[in-house]
């Protein structure tokens, strides 16, 4: 699926379907996307043995529909490669990190850690295309910063009389809520460049959505499995992480949980099928034909989805604290997006790339939500 030739970058919405039909299937990957820190922590395996197979079990879907992509509309040029084959290593330290962070903090308050990537995409292209920052970021800066200290649970270990939640105080000497808040940063950063880098391939290989998310698929598993030998461990396809949905008491450092049971395969192959490939497919899509502020506003359904969802399924209640760091959070977020925009009154106008969104430079193909 490479060639040499070169393709013009195609900025702004690609516009190969309706727009009715764009809204349906980015709500489909949507509603996806917000499960899959319940499927990741439903699984129960060990996050890098989870990225591995949520990775590689979906790549038998992939290909058929790579191979009739690569028929119909040819194949991804040297440059949509190697930006794809970047991107796929990146998100897979992105999707390790993430998934540290889910047993760490919650399902729902690492899917609003991800959004760190809003800081990181337009300080890349600043640094490295030489593009300005948008005035906006310079807003939602301090903001972010404010909200992700909060999310994290760290202004709450600061209030008197604090109890850590179920589970293990601290992992490696480090307090639990510190290393998955570290953790969650360390996925939006990844989360940041790998948005940087995909959208790299996007533009030079217009109209081509398969090829490039097969490509970063298979190179998600090479991350995780070097993390593996740095652990001096191998695959754990038998036992678990957590002991009845917690964290063990006892020497959690070595995440020795529940041995892995019909249902926590039920929940991997869901990751997989639905999380992996139906949810990046519909998102690639959908978001790459219409205009990215009203995909970046529909993609925010997908964090806070999440956060109601780990409340009825695992009873993660987030504190006083935590909410006001999730209203900041998305709301810089939806902000940077130009979410705000939708609710002004203006004459309508025809899509060209000069009236998206200016993300530091980048004309916006696909959202900056965080898309897990």
């Amino acid at each position: 699926m490479l060639n040499a030739s070169s393709t013009k970058p195609a900025l702004g919405p690609a516009n190969n379907i309706t727009h009715g039909k764009a809204v349906a299937i980015l709500l489909i990957g949507t509603a996806c996307l917000a499960f899959t820190a319940i499927w990741v922590k439903g699984s129960n395996f060990e996050p890098a043995t989870s990225v591995v197979l949520r990775c590689w079990l979906p790549i038998v879907i992939f290909l058929p529909y790579a191979i009739r992509e690569y028929k119909k509309k040819g194949s991804l040029n040297k440059a949509g490669f190697f930006w794809s084959a970047i991107a796929g290593l990146i998100l897979g330290i992105d999707f390790t990190a993430w998934n540290y962070s889910i047993f760490f903090v919650g399902a729902g308050i690492a899917s609003v850690l991800l959004n760190l990537q809003v800081i990181i995409l337009p300080l890349l292209a600043f640094v490295i295309d030489h593009e300005r920052i948008p005035r906006s970021y310079y807003i939602v800066l301090p903001v972010m910063a404010v909200g992700i200290v909060a999310v994290g649970g760290v202004f709450d270990m600061m209030m008197p009389g604090y109890e850590a939640a179920a589970g293990p105080s601290e992992l490696w000497g480090i307090p639990t809520a510190v290393l998955g808040t570290l953790a969650g940063l360390t996925s939006g950063v990844c989360y940041g460049i790998y948005l940087y880098t995909s959208r790299k391939a996007t533009m030079v290989n217009p109209g081509k959505y398969i090829q490039p998310i097969f490509i970063v698929t298979i190179f998600q598993g090479i991350a995780p499995i070097i993390w593996m030998f740095i652990r001096g461990e191998g695959f754990n396809f038998t036992q678990g992480v957590m002991i009845d949905g917690q964290l063990p008491s006892v020497n959690p450092e070595a995440m020795a949980g529940d041995p892995i049971t019909a249902i926590n395969w039920v929940n991997m192959i869901a990751l997989a099928v639905l999380g992996q490939f139906i949810a990046w497919t519909f998102v690639q899509i959908g978001s790459s034909n219409m205009n990215a502020t009203v995909s970046g506003g529909l993609l925010l359904l997908s964090p806070v989805s999440t956060i109601f969802i780990a409340a009825l399924i695992y009873t993660e209640i987030p504190t006083m604290l935590q909410v006001i760091g999730v209203v900041l959070v998305l709301g810089a977020v939806g902000y940077q997006n130009g979410v705000h925009t939708l609710f002004k009154k203006k004459t309508p106008v025809q899509e060209h790339p000069e009236n998206l969104p200016d993300m530091g430079g980048l004309k916006a193909s696909t959202s900056d939500v965080a898309a897990k």
